[in-house]
């Protein structure tokens, strides 16, 4: 049985306590790190944390449960993943859904009224630029190879229909992974 614990990145907590967490949380057998991904909230950065945490440790997965995908510029947020999923040997299973807090949206400078837009996008954009295609216009990749090769593991979060239509189209392995069907909606 997996058994999965919070890495405290929201709670008002010292750094190097959550690295120690998740040093103790390895030792202990668990199978993940989740974290919750806020951006105006006094909380430690997903990514970053997750980063902290796959430097002191060596098999624990990591899992932005769920990240806020369209707040985030998509260009980076293909490099940045990549990086962590290189970085780690490919422990990042990568929680994504499109957020619905209005100040988030505010912060980034992104328009929440599109984040199902946005959410599509990016999707599309990071499968590309994991695959090694560029997403930039000019002939360099963007970020390292994921640990696989040409993905991060992906998990879509949501219930609406735009989110089961979007796990089934990056969900999928094989030679048309990566490719969502044209539609709308968040």
């Amino acid at each position: 049985m997996d058994i999965a614990i919070g890495l405290p990145n929201t709670l008002h907590i010292n750094g190097q306590d959550v690295v120690e967490w998740a040093r103790r949380a390895e030792a202990r057998g668990f199978s993940s790190l989740a974290t919750i991904d806020r951006i105006v909230y006094p909380s430690y950065d997903s990514l970053t944390a997750l980063a902290a945490a796959a430097g002191a440790t060596s098999r624990i997965r990591l899992f932005p449960d769920i990240l806020l995908t369209p707040v985030y510029p998509p260009v980076w947020l293909a490099k940045a993943t990549a990086s962590l999923d290189a970085l780690s040997g490919g422990r990042l299973t990568l929680g994504l859904g499109v957020g619905n807090r209005p100040d988030d949206f505010a912060a980034m400078e992104r328009p929440v009224e599109r984040r199902g837009k946005l959410m599509d996008e990016t999707l599309d954009l990071l499968h590309r630029a994991w695959a090694g295609e560029s997403v930039t216009g000019d002939e360099h990749p963007v970020g390292p190879e994921p640990a696989a090769g040409n993905r991060v593991r992906v998990l879509i979060g949501g219930s609406s229909d735009a989110a089961v239509r979007r796990t089934v189209a990056y969900g999928r392995v094989g030679p048309r992974a990566g490719r969502a069907p044209t539609g709308s909606g968040r």
